[in-house]
């Protein structure tokens, strides 16, 4: 048996291929969401005990971690995990870093903040989720911001919970270099907060948006990952990697 942690374009297309070869696995995600997979599905986060157990109980004998790239709480304790189960890493594709007056790659929400301050931006348009919201609160208690977050209950339920305004979310998520531009035209921010998310993310047309309409970007870079997961971009080393344990 197979455990994928998806919730992303990755985990669908990790799913989609087991599906294709006959294999069971499970599909973890952290929120709930409408899983149309055959696989067996389940919600919710992991404590590192609830998660041995699990794989001890389901027999499962490799792990294919397709979660978020910002995941990182995932991924260390999955490297961490005291059972000797292969564990993959399936992991999204990055454009080189873009080098432009207007962007600019920060390591943390902490010095985007600070950046922010000493800046003295007075707007914010921030495009890196529900659960950065509360992250920014010492910015947008004070200043205008805006958040896109997904159309979901959960999330909408947890902007709401740390006391932000429902009027100034945007709900949906990335779909074209047009409505990037549309949407940054519309809010016209004095600075745009992304994540370094990846092709599949649209950071290419996300940033390219950006310069488009002549606004600062500035880009959380993406942590890097354990050292311990076995790495691996596409579908046809997956599928030579899965062959030589089943």
């Amino acid at each position: 048996m197979i455990l994928v942690f998806g919730g992303t374009t990755e985990g669908k297309q990790v799913a989609a291929y087991l599906e294709e070869r006959g294999w069971d696995y499970w599909y973890s995600t952290k929120t709930a969401i409408d899983f149309q997979g055959r696989g067996n599905y389940r919600s919710g986060a992991f404590s590192a005990i609830e998660l041995v157990d699990f794989c001890k109980k389901q027999q499962i004998t490799t792990i294919i971690d397709a979660a978020h790239p910002f995941a990182m709480t995932l991924h260390t304790m999955l490297a961490k995990l005291p059972l000797g189960i292969p564990k993959i890493r399936f992991e999204r594709q990055f454009s080189s870093r873009v080098a432009h007056p207007l962007i600019r790659y920060v390591d943390s929400y902490e010095e985007a903040l600070a950046l922010f301050n000493e800046k003295q931006y007075t707007s914010v348009l921030a495009l890196t989720g529900v659960q950065s919201i509360e992250r920014l609160k010492p910015f947008w208690l004070h200043t205008p911001c805006w958040f896109r977050i997904l159309n979901r209950t959960a999330s909408l339920n947890g902007a709401v919970k740390v006391g932000f305004q429902k009027e100034r979310l945007i709900l949906g998520r990335f779909e074209s270099f047009r409505s990037e531009v549309a949407l940054y035209r519309k809010i016209n921010p004095a600075v745009i907060l992304i994540k370094e998310s990846g092709i599949n993310a649209g950071l290419d047309q996300k940033i390219q948006a950006a310069i488009a309409t002549e606004t600062p970007m500035y880009i959380l870079k993406k942590p890097s990952l354990p050292e311990n997961l076995h790495r691996i971009t596409d579908i046809a080393t997956l599928d030579k990697v899965l062959e030589r344990e089943y």
